[in-house]
């Protein structure tokens, strides 16, 4: 299946990348794959995630990570050596009714990257820090909650740390 990607905002093209392969669990199908396979740029001994995950948990674009590999080279364990402040959205279409590609391109004009697989109904929203989530909260309410499964793995943004503080 080809992963369909999205930029806003065009990313250089110059610089040297590394695919990280992610250990999944599959519970009742769901990821629909074993594994995430991920570019990464080799900082160090460490690597920065250039692109937002459709599946692992708790990964935003710009965080650096340490790894330990199998000798299948599948990640056995990763760890964050440092948390970036974008924000990550996850979007599943639970009904092929629903169209997301128009809530999608007013995400990108906002400044979002978007990617995902459309015939599986995945989809993975890499919010920059400088993108209020107020406003991606607005363009998501276009969505019906009945048919489109909306979660946050990875929520980074300073408004939303500084709410959870007082709260």
């Amino acid at each position: 299946m080809k992963r369909m990607t999205k930029s806003a905002v065009e990313r250089p093209q110059f610089r040297m990348t590394v695919s990280l392969q992610f250990p999944l669990v599959v519970d009742d199908g769901c990821p629909p794959f074993g594994s995430e396979s991920l570019p990464f740029e080799k900082v160090g001994d460490q690597y920065r995630c250039l692109q937002a995950p459709l599946f692992v948990k708790d990964l935003s674009v710009g965080d650096i990570i340490g790894c330990e590999f199998e000798p299948n080279g599948f990640l056995n364990n990763w760890w964050h050596c440092h948390r970036s402040n974008r924000s990550v959205v996850w979007l599943l279409r639970q009904s092929m009714n629903e169209i997301v590609q128009p809530v999608l391109q007013l995400l990108r004009q906002l400044g979002c990257n978007t990617s995902g697989l459309d015939e599986l109904g995945c989809y993975t929203i890499d919010v920059p820090e400088n993108v209020e989530i107020g406003e991606i909260d607005k363009v998501l309410e276009a969505l019906d909650p009945k048919t489109v499964a909306i979660a946050f793995p990875s929520m980074r943004h300073p408004e939303t740390l500084e709410d959870a503080r007082h709260n």
